[in-house]
């Protein structure tokens, strides 16, 4: 059924109503992960209907929303399970820029997991050159822990902690004392007595 379905579903991305939206960027993401090498060639395709929705000026706002989060979902499972098919070194910066996402809470969930595993990985394409892309983890991993238990299931926030306490064993102290004055001052200050707690 891919062929006779997925060009509807990629011209659905682009679609006025936010709801048919948020169900083909939802659909995609599903297409990513399950579609293997029927949903290689496109893609591309897909790509550059999700970076329409991700980069439309009203995004964030209210009404379009979920279908913004939905589309940062299905990029981050195309960076998972099609990365030899993207330039990942553009491709997981753009979705690593787009986090954390807090309208759709499963979908939240979902990808917030997925940004822990792959710094569990040391995922070269996600900490970028020298580790620059860094500071933006750290902030993600601070805004998600902040939020209490609406961004991250506990394990996910307990990996998150874990991985902020070895980075402050590993890393060099001009790199940690760098990435920790990139953090807002309450994000700083929650981070703090989380991780010494």
């Amino acid at each position: 059924y891919y062929d006779t379905y997925l060009p509807f579903l990629l011209e659905a991305c682009n679609d006025e109503n936010p709801d048919v939206r948020q169900a083909a960027v939802y659909g995609i993401g599903v297409c990513a992960e399950f579609g293997g090498s029927v949903f290689r060639p496109l893609v591309g395709e897909a790509l550059s209907r999700l970076n329409v929705v991700i980069r439309h000026p009203n995004a964030l706002h209210a009404d379009n929303l979920m279908a913004y989060d939905n589309a940062v979902s299905a990029l981050g499972k195309i960076c998972q399970f099609h990365r030899d098919g993207i330039d990942a070194a553009q491709v997981v910066p753009a979705w690593l820029s787009c986090l954390p996402i807090k309208g759709d809470l499963i979908e939240a969930k979902l990808v917030h997991d997925q940004l822990c595993s792959m710094v569990e990985r040391s995922d070269g394409e996600l900490l970028g050159p020298n580790n620059q892309y860094l500071p933006k983890i750290v902030a993600v991993f601070a805004e998600v822990l902040c939020a209490g238990k609406d961004l991250a299931t506990e394990q996910t926030a307990s990996r998150m902690i874990n991985l902020l306490r070895q980075l402050q064993q590993t890393l060099p102290p001009s790199t940690l004392a760098s990435t920790w004055s990139s953090l807002q001052p309450q994000q700083l200050l929650a981070l703090q007595s989380i991780l010494s707690s």
